[in-house]
């Protein structure tokens, strides 16, 4: 073979493999897990953006400015292929049928619910000790949230101020609700069951 043949044959085979690498790399891209949360509030809302990681599953976070039932009848219409799941981050507000009214609505969807009694501070609170005695209502729990975090906030809410209490918050919650299902337990917040499924999509 001529000098420029060989030259020729080792193009096409560097145009061969970068074709094969690169069609690896999208196959890559296109297996990660891919969740969308839709949230009520801006401390969900961080928490969560907070969690993104360059190896972890891709997650999509909005916070529509509508009511509770609102927001799970919009993760309906934003449900589809792309996401391997959709999820609602709601308090019940110690409202025992709104509660019912969004357990039934997640079923029409059909989308998950994660919610939290009172509120998603429940849920935070756990990270750092352990959360059993009932709160009067939600501002309760944030005055306990913001007496443990001086520098908290509903404005500027930093996972990395909860990253380290991850799975004992995990386990905290457990221990209220194993099922994850008896969210009017005051307080109680299934949670765990969000961070587990976007955990495993680090796999």
């Amino acid at each position: 073979m001529s000098p420029r043949n060989l030259r020729g044959e080792r193009n096409r085979k560097k145009i061969n493999t970068e074709t094969r690498l690169d069609r690896t790399r999208s196959g890559t891209r296109q297996e990660r897990s891919s969740f969308l949360i839709l949230c009520e509030g801006k401390t969900e809302r961080d928490y969560f953006i907070g969690m993104r990681s360059r190896r972890g599953p891709q997650i999509d976070v909005d916070m529509p400015e509508v009511d509770h039932l609102s927001i799970v009848r919009e993760a309906r219409t934003r449900k589809s292929d792309e996401y391997s799941a959709v999820w609602c981050v709601l308090d019940t507000e110690l409202d025992q049928s709104l509660a019912d009214d969004l357990a039934r609505e997640a079923t029409r969807a059909p989308v998950e619910l994660c919610l939290s009694t009172p509120c998603f501070e429940v849920w935070l609170i756990m990270h750092h000790v352990d959360c059993t005695r009932p709160f009067q209502s939600a501002e309760e729990a944030k005055k306990k949230l913001k007496s443990l975090i001086p520098s908290w906030s509903e404005g500027t809410t930093r996972f990395s101020d909860f990253s380290h209490g991850l799975e004992d918050a995990c386990h905290r919650a457990r221990k209220i609700d194993p099922t994850g299902r008896e969210v009017s337990k005051n307080p109680s917040t299934n949670a765990w069951r969000l961070v587990i499924e976007l955990k495993a999509g680090l796999d």
